[in-house]
């Protein structure tokens, strides 16, 4: 029966069927013995006629048993379900087809069927394909690639036979499902270009997935794909593992605007959640974890409706320094996986703010100070003053962010620093005073690719003077500012707040007369934060590299505003709490990354040895085992092709290494250790968490894959009707052309039939 399996789809019918076609033979036979010869006279004129006949009459009555037998033949192929695959014949002189098996091994196929993952129940149809495949004749040839990672085959052109079916089976069933997206488009080109380049007959390309919407539906590279697949004559055959769409709730995001803490007091992360089911979500709660212990209390999460997401901030108190790994969990549903979602947090006794203040007794600093850490166990945040004639390099890689207040100017050295201080990360506020240089503010801090200060300075301008004037009451000694919104001014612009018009400004500078006041006109990155009264700007925020640069052309002390004092105090106080969170810089030893690309790192070699250790993440209460937790590794030097890249224009193009981490391949916190030439040590948390796009479990439309000109040698069909490999999935089925075949029998049938039936001549 396997032998016929390759022809058929339902080949027990075909051997009784096949003695269906002794039925016609036998009633011939009959229908001549149930005559007697009965001689008489007139008999002899009659037999002298007959043998002038006698010859076209066994001809015509021969041609009309045939096609009985053919149209027997013709219906019994018809229930068998007869396929013709051209391939076969080559092999039967000895040529050979090649197979590749796409196995999807994406997030996805971790979702739950009844009682196994889609990934297992896609293993145990692969298994049936190859053993079925590995008992047909003909030469067949198997590549497996999986989708997660089409470079690297699970099997890379083997004979399918039962030897190769027996070495591969213990293999195929221990074969874990990755944690990282399906790269789709990436694999069907790597099948092209293995069959390609094999020159085998009769290719076939067999994609084992969950037929996801979002690997399927509205990608132009994978139809691409596919219609290049069909230029070199190889069939499609898509195999949809599971059958129903599953409704998911996931965590998309799980995020923070900084990732420093100081200890004791209050942090605040988001936690973004989506319903990617066709129902509303109720009832749902997560658990906070902080380094494995479940925190007291849990996150209420609001009814969701489908296709809809929510984001709901939460805030944490840590009791120790240190990194710590913070975890949300959901509720179990289908697809685990998608429910965790991980961050690390450095959290340090108290977070460093930096204040340079060039003025003689240092009061704006002072009053920035108060605002920022009048109380550290209520802040977190602790100040250092200095001047800049003080200030160094080492100030600045411990602080959190720099204020900059009454600076004349600083060396050039140092603004170096401070430009590379920023592309790093680092945020600066400015607050020129009275001793500004005007010059070098306008010209030093915005050489170009050094863009340190937003806009050319013009002359320092002071509000309109009392007077007794009766008639010109509106002239006061200060203006007060219009606030954009903006993070840092979400204390005035905050519904019936009443602190906007408690600032009073006195005096400030104005830009250059030649500076364009428009941002939009202007379009040089900079953005206009707060104007006076009179239309003159005052705040603006700008951006060099990573880090981001707040400009105020007014003092931060009492002599140019009552900023600091009585009753614009209170607003004070928070824009500055603000304006540190904004300005913070990155946790440096700390990234936060998806399960996407295998996981690569590059450093350059002037700051970090070619010695590597890696501490890999535990498993966890019921997850699966880990082989390994710790790695000693050497980084190299990366491809020439590869040498140019963001990282080595970082590292301002010295000596680059590069350190890859197979191993690096499910959720959880690697802890990397790389080793200064100096013998120094540094730890670099790298956080990985699954990707967000595998949540969506919506299924795809075949219709789109399967219609057109160029993609004819495409189907989609069912893990259940799944055939051998070199069987009937390279072939198709003749349906349509047996039904024509037999109507066209049956017609002559009926035609010889009349003519050797005998019809008497009506009388007339």
């Amino acid at each position: 029966m396997s032998a016929l399996s390759q022809f058929f789809l339902n080949p027990a019918f075909f051997l009784p069927g096949a003695a269906l076609v002794l039925l016609p033979i036998l009633i011939h036979i009959l229908s001549r013995l149930r005559y007697r010869t009965v001689r008489f006279a007139a008999m002899e004129f009659l037999l002298a006629s007959e043998e002038l006949n006698r010859r076209r009459l066994i001809l015509e009555q021969l041609l009309q048993l045939l096609l009985r037998i053919l149209a027997v033949l013709l219906f019994v192929l018809l229930i068998a379900r007869l396929l013709l695959d051209p391939g076969r014949l080559l092999m039967l002189r000895g040529a050979s087809a090649h197979h590749i098996v796409l196995l999807d091994d994406s997030l996805s196929m971790r979702d739950q069927e009844g009682d196994q993952s889609l990934f297992q129940s896609a293993l145990v149809t692969l298994e049936t394909m190859l053993v079925e495949g590995s008992r047909q004749g003909g030469a067949a040839r198997v590549t497996i690639l999986g989708l997660s990672d089409p470079r690297r085959p699970l099997v890379s052109d083997r004979v399918l036979d039962g030897a190769f079916v027996q070495e591969f089976m213990p293999r195929l069933r221990n074969q874990p499902c990755s944690y990282r997206p399906a790269l789709l488009a990436e694999s069907l080109q790597a099948a092209r270009d293995i069959l390609a380049a094999d020159g085998s007959v009769s290719p076939q390309v067999h994609v084992l997935t969950d037929f996801r919407a979002v690997d399927w539906s509205n990608r132009p590279e994978v139809l691409t794909a596919l219609e290049a697949l069909g230029t070199i004559k190889a069939g499609v055959d898509i195999v949809r593992i599971g059958r129903d769409a599953r409704n998911n709730v996931a965590i998309r995001e799980l995020s923070a605007e900084t990732l420093g803490a100081a200890r004791g007091v209050p942090w605040r992360m988001s936690v973004v959640i989506r319903n990617h089911g066709s129902v509303r979500a109720a009832g749902l709660r997560a658990t906070v974890l902080v380094d494995g212990a479940s925190q007291p209390g849990r996150i209420l999460i609001p009814d969701i409706e489908p296709g809809s997401e929510v984001l709901i901030p939460h805030d944490l108190s840590f009791e120790s320094e240190g990194r710590h790994l913070v975890e949300v969990r959901l509720e179990t549903d289908p697809l685990v996986e998608d429910n965790r979602r991980l961050l690390a947090v450095d959290v340090a006794e108290r977070r460093t703010v930096l204040i340079v203040d060039d003025e003689g007794a240092q009061e704006d600093a002072g009053f920035v100070s108060a605002a920022l850490a009048a109380d550290p166990a209520l802040t977190g945040l602790s100040t250092a003053i200095r001047t800049s004639q003080t200030l160094t390099a080492g100030d600045l890689s411990t602080s959190d962010c720099v204020y900059l207040l009454n600076v004349r100017e600083l060396p050039a050295d140092l603004v170096l620093v401070l430009a590379d201080f920023v592309r790093r990360g680092g945020g600066i506020a400015w607050f020129p005073g009275e001793q500004a240089s005007v010059q070098w503010y306008s010209e030093a801090l915005r050489k170009p690719g050094m863009k340190l200060f937003p806009l050319p300075l013009g002359v320092l301008q002071t509000a309109a003077s009392p007077t007794t004037d009766l008639l010109a009451q509106e002239q006061t000694p200060f203006l007060t500012p219009v606030f954009e919104q903006h993070p840092i001014f979400s204390v005035y612009n905050a519904p019936d707040s009443p602190f906007p018009e408690t600032v009073q400004i006195s005096r400030w500078f104005q830009p250059a007369s030649d500076w364009k006041p428009d941002d939009g006109e202007r379009a040089d990155g900079v953005r206009t934060l707060m104007r006076l009264r009179n239309g003159d700007p005052v705040a603006f925020e700008h951006a060099l590299g990573e880090g981001r640069i707040l400009t105020f052309l007014t003092g931060a002390g009492r002599r140019w505003s009552n900023w600091p004092a009585a009753p614009a105090a209170p607003g004070y106080v928070v824009m500055h709490l603000l304006m540190h969170q904004y300005l913070q810089r990155p946790v440096p030893d700390i990234e936060l990354r998806e399960l996407v690309e295998p996981f690569s790192l590059r450093w350059s070699s002037d700051e970090w040895t070619d010695s590597v250790e890696v501490y890999l993440p535990e498993a966890g209460p019921g997850e699966e085992p880990v082989a390994e937790t710790f790695l000693r590794l050497q980084a190299l030097q990366p491809q020439p092709s590869e040498a140019v890249s963001g990282a080595a224009k970082a590292t301002g193009g010295n000596a680059e290494l590069q350190l890859t981490i197979p191993q690096a391949g499910r959720p959880g916190m690697y802890r990397v250790r790389r080793f200064r030439p100096d013998g120094a040590v540094g730890d670099l948390a790298v956080v990985l968490n699954v990707p967000a796009a595998e949540s969506a479990l919506a299924l795809a439309d075949p219709a789109p894959l399967t219609t057109g000109a160029d993609r004819g040698h495409v189907r989609v069909i069912s893990g259940d009707d799944a055939a051998a490999l070199g069987g009937s999935g390279a072939g198709r089925e003749l349906r349509w052309v047996l039904l024509g075949l037999l109507a066209a029998v049956l017609v002559c049938e009926q035609l010889i039939s009349l003519r050797l039936s005998y019809h008497p001549e009506a009388a007339r």
